[in-house]
């Protein structure tokens, strides 16, 4: 249970949910590194435990959220896992074993290290300052979607999945998801209404900036079922 949390907004929260879920609630505020969402039926109402990010939910995600409790639906709603997602920083890192974080540059076609320096020099005056790594190599298997990066603030890595580095991709697709990766540790994000956006207005008109952006954005529509596995 969080123990230095806002009591104001508790009282608040706790106020709405009893207005829009209508039956008795008993509610508890978490910090739980696993589960967001907790909700058991009591004699007249329920015992809902909930993590502390939604003490700053907005009312759309409230009325999703009773709805959830009220057991209108079986999943949680789209609407509740986007918002924990977009607060994925308030959740504390539960302990595990430390592990010694592997950087590989040199892949079979590209070297990730001279692209991202490449980069860094013509678009951000080399004052970018994070890593950059090939992504852990899994086997690839047909399926519907597929990230291509990823940049880790916590560790200030960016990782690049190795299904990039094939024969058929040309250098300007490997290095324009650098240059957005690199966006990422340029501009972090935004704070809006309690939730981060990091793909923001000016995000996109600087990924546009990029030289070969249109030709990126087609490359990719024309190529996804290759790099899906199909």
């Amino acid at each position: 249970m969080v123990r230095n949390f806002d009591l104001r907004g508790l009282s608040d929260l706790e106020k709405s949910l009893l207005r829009l879920v209508k039956r008795p609630i008993s509610l508890t505020i978490t910090d739980n590194t696993h589960s967001m969402i907790h909700i058991r039926p009591s004699n007249s109402g329920y015992n809902v435990r909930l993590h502390h990010m939604f003490l700053k939910a907005d009312r759309e995600v409230l009325r999703s959220l009773a709805c959830f409790i009220n057991g209108r639906n079986k999943k949680a709603p789209r609407l509740l896992r986007d918002f924990v997602a977009s607060n994925h920083n308030k959740i504390r890192k539960a302990p595990g074993k430390s592990r010694k974080t592997v950087i590989r540059h040199q892949g079979r076609y590209f070297n990730l290290k001279e692209l991202f320096d490449r980069v860094n020099q013509k678009y951000f005056a080399n004052k970018i300052a994070c890593h950059i790594s090939w992504g852990a190599k899994r086997l690839v298997r047909k399926q519907n979607s597929i990230k291509l990066a990823s940049y880790s603030d916590r560790n200030k890595i960016i990782r690049i999945n190795p299904v990039l580095d094939r024969g058929y991709v040309p250098e300007y697709v490997v290095t324009g998801i650098i240059y957005h990766e690199m966006l990422h540790h340029y501009l972090g994000v935004e704070s809006r209404n309690g939730r981060e956006v990091a793909h923001t207005k000016r995000f996109r008109q600087l990924e546009e900036r990029f030289r070969y952006y249109a030709d990126l954005q087609a490359w990719k529509e024309k190529n996804l079922h290759r790099l899906l596995g199909r």
